[in-house]
């Protein structure tokens, strides 16, 4: 059991690691950089401005997000019980919580240019929507939760295409957010490591698919931000970031669903 225990710490190490590094290169490079500065400020220039967007970015308020983490809670408590409950439920807004402390009062985005704008860094409502996804799929059984990992990533991918599509945020803040959610999630499992060996047998074709997806959307994405530096085209740059969120919303829900096999 204790070599079953390790293979899910070491799964959870490397998913920390992996994620923190994201989350640090993308404050390093889009936030306190300045040629990374000016490449997300382009992007912002491309993007449609809007209030009132649609669906699903429209729906994150403090009530919806009360009301998910209770309906989350009460899920996972009738499939796996009190302990999995509190973790759905308190994990996820501790994310929340951190994404604000983080955004408002630790983090910092020096102005570096003479139109600069306040510190957006980590998104909100990336954190709120990554956050809420891992705890789903923590809190379904363990039959369905490929699936449900699927649907977030397809969740993930469309909320950072409308927060970058909007203006609402840069890529770092989205990038930034994921990071965090997935984060939190991976911390949780080297308190407590699922009981893995390491290998995925049911959803393993999903798996699988996210992964490929995620890193092929993150190759087109460094492409067309190449091409869009050197052109200067803005519309690039907006599509740049655009396929880069979707590809690591997919590897989001990959290492997410990684994280919750072994806790049946």
């Amino acid at each position: 059991m204790n070599g079953i225990a390790a293979g899910g710490r070491r799964r959870a190490l490397w998913f920390t690691i992996f994620w923190l590094g994201v989350g640090i290169a993308s404050f390093v490079l889009g936030v306190q950089n300045p040629i990374g500065q000016r490449a997300e400020d382009i992007l912002l220039d491309a993007a449609e401005f809007t209030t009132n967007p649609p669906a699903p970015l429209n729906l994150v308020s403090i009530p919806s997000i009360a009301i998910a983490l209770l309906l989350l809670g009460v899920l996972a408590l009738f499939a796996h019980g009190i302990q999995r409950a509190l973790v759905v439920t308190l994990l996820p807004a501790a994310a929340i919580a951190t994404s604000q402390l983080l955004k408002l009062h630790v983090l910092t985005r020096p102005e570096l240019f003479e139109l600069d704008a306040p510190n957006t860094f980590p998104s909100g409502h990336m954190t709120v929507f990554t956050a809420l996804t891992a705890a789903l799929i923590w809190a379904v059984p363990a039959q369905i939760r490929a699936f449900v990992a699927l649907a977030g990533a397809g969740l993930l991918g469309a909320v950072g295409w409308q927060l970058l599509a909007y203006g609402w945020h840069r890529p770092s803040d989205v990038l930034g957010a994921l990071a965090l959610g997935v984060i939190a999630f991976a911390l949780a499992g080297l308190i407590r490591p699922a009981r893995t060996r390491g290998t995925v047998t049911l959803g393993a074709t999903i798996s699988i698919g996210l992964v490929l997806l995620g890193w092929i959307m993150v190759a087109a994405a460094l492409t067309l931000a190449a091409i869009a530096g050197v052109s200067g085209n803005a519309d690039l740059m907006l599509s740049a970031g655009e396929f880069g969120g979707v590809g690591a919303s997919a590897l989001a829900a990959r290492a997410l669903l990684l994280l919750s096999v072994g806790r049946d």
